[in-house]
């Protein structure tokens, strides 16, 4: 478990998902962010069952060493998440990492700290060539905080997200 000290006095402790993960915890952190319209993949509501098949479909990635996901709690609560994502096949040297993270723990330091623990278990898990990702380009506080951390534009796929109607570009950044 590692402890990340917030801007606001609070300690987030981040551990990676196990089996005895609540899916009802991380059905509401996502539904929370679909809710708002965040700048995530996901474009409605995910069910019990749904979140109860990406639990043990994260669970048995990290036993099998393709993929990790660190969870941030504040309070017991989900803050955040965070993931890795080996590549397969000729693209096994790549992984892909995300980050998401509630409303309420935004600007808050968490963000980067998270993202930082997640490329610190990325490099020592599967030693990746590249370790990249994508961020909308309208979520320019994401855009700013992988900039920060290192990742650098390779490319931009134009009009490549339906986004509640509105066609944006996405970006793939390379760390």
């Amino acid at each position: 478990m590692d402890k990340i000290k917030l801007k606001d006095g609070r300690v987030a402790t981040v551990e990676f998902i196990g089996k005895n993960d609540n899916a009802g915890d991380h059905m509401k952190f996502i539904n929370g962010l679909i809710e708002e319209k965040a700048y995530i993949l996901f474009d409605r509501k995910v069910t019990f069952k749904e979140e109860t098949g990406w639990v043990k479909t994260n669970v048995e990635g990290q036993k099998k060493k393709e993929r990790f996901l660190l969870v941030a709690r504040v309070n017991g609560k989900i803050a955040g998440n965070s993931s890795a994502i080996r590549g397969t096949m000729k693209e096994r040297n790549n992984v892909s990492v995300g980050i998401a993270l509630a409303k309420e723990f935004r600007s808050i330091g968490l963000g980067e700290k998270l993202l930082k623990l997640n490329i610190k278990y990325a490099k020592k898990m599967f030693r990746p060539k590249n370790i990249y990702l994508t961020v909308f380009a309208a979520n320019k506080r994401a855009h700013g905080l992988y900039k920060k951390a290192g990742f650098r534009e390779i490319a931009v796929l134009p009009k490549w997200i339906s986004h509640y109607g509105k066609y944006i570009d996405l970006i793939v950044m390379k760390l």
